[in-house]
């Protein structure tokens, strides 16, 4: 088989290994030359993404039997049906179906429609006096999101990011002004509390195939301190839940998505490829607070990283519409960690050197995914983005964890780590945050 992979960050690195271990012939287009991925490939196209026509062109030119879709512009931008105007299948959705990622008022709407549970109370908004008048009246605590793609770091939540109603008319006037997200809409959703877990799933357009959970940190900094980012690190757990989530309300989330697969083959929109909602569990159930339509980064790493089956063949059958009851995933524990610019989120200071071996991390029991690096003649750089990501997996949590950190010791460069991740405190916090919530139910073990 011949596969193009689309993407050069982190994830993709770690889509390029899987597939390379299913004996694929694989050729490679981003923006940035991932040296991971470029290492693996017969071929790189270095272009911009969102330059669907091109990237359409070089697949036809390298005659791939299909693609893998990594990031979110790609495919908002229609590669998907530029790739099927040239007879090559996708493992990511068209553009009318990306849109469940790429509108939260479409996806708000769609769940609304099809009356499909867990989603949250909202309202959308596209000018401030309307705005101003609903915060007037507001007595409860709020979420704001730019409508659009923002790269995960474009949410504001009250408590969070703003306090008062002033604040929160502030984060509105920044998103219609700044046209953050594309456009100057946005949805205020009502707050859910509790705590969060990313939900990801193969689908062939009718089946929906379960991941093990895995738990995100957006925040910059440890103990879910400062800004949003794109995603510090994040782990998974022996038996594919999370401490805070029950076999039942997993059972719950994936009915959802279940629920939205339906509804959008019902409007003649089929959806395949990799859907991953980001949950909140809370004392009423499962909330889903948005959908993306690709493997997170980095939770898809973590799952990459345990996958049992050929990943190749997992994707042949979700392109032929067969895929198959489960895909079998190790019960072990993963830990993913990355290394990004000190500033990222904010300001991130670019331009700094970085060095580490594979072969270092690999004796120490991890695996090294290259990112957003520029590589020169004097060495490997830092960019504006994530540089790279150390994973391991183990059979339990903190031996995974342990992994990573003793990896980490042959970093050379200035970049910024959340070390709390994985750790068994931070994960024991979140648990006992949640049995406050609804403590009839005793925590399970770590």
């Amino acid at each position: 088989m011949r596969v193009l992979l689309v993407g050069g960050g982190s994830r993709e690195h770690a889509l390029a290994e899987a597939l390379k271990e299913s004996k694929v012939d694989l050729f490679a287009a981003a923006r940035n030359k991932n040296p991971g991925i470029a290492k693996l490939a017969k071929s790189f196209l270095q272009v911009e993404e969102t330059e669907v026509q091109k990237i359409a062109e070089y697949a036809a030119g390298a005659k791939v039997d299909y693609a893998v879709i990594g990031p979110e512009a790609p495919l908002a931008a229609g590669l998907v049906d530029h790739l099927a105007a040239k007879k090559i299948p996708a493992v990511g959705p068209t553009q009318a179906a990306a849109r469940l990622e790429t509108s939260k008022e479409f996806t708000r709407t769609l769940l609304a429609e099809d009356d499909i549970p867990g989603s949250l109370e909202h309202w959308v908004f596209d000018d401030l006096d309307p705005f101003a008048a609903f915060l007037k009246d507001c007595d409860f605590e709020i979420v704001i999101k730019p409508d659009g793609l923002t790269g995960g770091k474009g949410v504001r939540v009250q408590g969070d990011h703003f306090t008062n109603a002033e604040e929160a008319l502030e984060c509105g006037r920044e998103i219609i002004d700044g046209r953050i997200g594309g456009n100057t809409r946005f949805v205020v959703e009502r707050k859910a509390i509790g705590e969060e877990f990313s939900l990801q799933a193969f689908v062939d357009g009718k089946h929906v195939v379960p991941m093990p959970l895995a738990r995100d940190h957006k925040r910059a900094l440890p103990g879910d301190k400062g800004p949003n980012t794109g995603g510090m690190g994040s782990f998974t757990m022996p038996d594919h839940l999370l401490p805070w989530v029950t076999p039942a309300e997993l059972e719950e989330a994936v009915g959802i998505l279940k629920r939205t697969v339906e509804a959008m083959h019902k409007r003649g929109t089929p959806f395949r490829g990799i859907l991953y909602g980001g949950f909140m569990a809370t004392a009423q159930g499962p909330r889903l607070l948005e959908y993306n339509v690709r493997f997170a980064d980095p939770e898809g790493i973590n799952v990459l990283l345990l996958l049992e089956d050929d990943l190749g063949k997992v994707f042949e059958r979700l392109l032929d519409g067969t895929l198959p009851a489960s895909v079998k995933f190790a019960h072990e524990a993963s830990v993913c960690k990355v290394l990004a610019p000190p500033g990222y989120g904010t300001n991130p200071k670019t331009g700094g050197a970085l060095a580490v071996s594979a072969k270092d991390v690999q004796a120490a029991g991890a695996h090294l995914f290259w990112g957003a690096v520029e590589e020169r003649e004097q060495g490997t750089f830092l960019t504006s983005s994530r540089a790279a990501t150390i994973a391991a997996r183990d059979r339990q949590l903190s031996k995974a964890e342990a992994h990573v950190e003793d990896a980490l010791k042959f970093v050379r460069g200035d970049v910024s780590v959340r070390h709390d991740i994985g750790t068994e405190s931070l994960v024991a916090h979140y648990t006992d945050r949640m049995a406050k919530l609804r403590p009839a139910r005793a925590p399970r073990k770590t």
